[in-house]
């Protein structure tokens, strides 16, 4: 059998070309194709009260106001504060919610087209968040904790990632190919092959040359004749011509 490392060499040409069209043609499209989103995060903080049960109120109440935060009210007053094109349901269908585990903390993200946008809707909707906890309960009891900074790289799509998967891929894909055109050749192309599938002895080894291998002033032997630039393949079936009869 031959080995997987020789079977790849045998092809590594169509390989390498595999891998370098699979690879750019992956690298441009995420980057000139696909279009571009960018992810913003606001953080909100429940302000815990001055009695002594006020952090465990705090993180009782933290769920309630991140359920707050999802409500019709404020998305209405968020989508107020941005432009004409967004409404109440399209802001809501690109921002999460999700209040941290044990903490008094929420936070608020939104994905958007554009940097400056994904950062203002975050704001917004953290801004909506406070006053409607401010009108339900009667005072402040989230502040912001950390504002809503403006993206400097997309969240997607994630060029490096589709890279490494890209090259990963098409390297799978370039040993596959190698070893299923190397299953379907039937030629005998090493030393070892022929001695292992006709079980006889190999007593010598014609290189394959090409015709602009030869140079212009060099002579080639043919049935007794000398003949200038002649078809390698022809001086190729004479010397093993030659070969069997002197086996003989």
């Amino acid at each position: 059998m031959v080995s997987l490392p020789r079977r790849i060499k045998r092809h590594i040409g169509l390989s390498l070309c595999l891998v370098i069209i699979t690879t750019s043609a992956a690298a441009g499209i995420s980057r000139f194709v696909l279009r571009k989103s960018y992810t913003s995060s606001a953080t909100l903080l429940v302000i815990p009260g001055r009695n002594a049960n006020g952090l465990t109120s705090a993180l009782q109440l933290t769920p309630t106001f991140a359920d707050m935060a999802t409500s019709n009210t404020v998305w209405n007053r968020a989508a107020q504060s941005l432009p004409d094109s967004i409404s109440p349901i399209a802001l809501q269908a690109h921002t999460t919610v999700n209040a941290v585990n044990n903490t008094d903390l929420i936070i608020i993200k939104t994905t958007a087209p554009s940097p400056s946008l994904a950062a203002l809707e975050a704001t917004q909707v953290a801004e909506a968040t406070i006053n409607a906890a401010q009108q339900l309960t009667g005072s402040a009891q989230l502040q912001l904790s950390s504002p809503a900074a403006t993206p400097t790289h997309p969240s997607f799509p994630d060029t490096k990632k589709i890279d490494v998967l890209a090259c990963l891929l098409s390297l799978m894909g370039a040993v596959f190919l190698a070893v299923l055109r190397d299953h379907f050749n039937q030629s005998l192309q090493t030393e070892e092959e022929v001695s292992e599938w006709l079980d006889l002895p190999v007593w010598g080894m014609i290189p394959r040359l090409r015709s602009r291998a030869i140079p212009d002033n060099s002579t080639i032997l043919h049935s007794g004749f000398i003949d200038k630039k002649e078809d390698t393949s022809n001086a190729n079936r004479v010397a093993l011509q030659k070969a069997r009869h002197h086996s003989t």
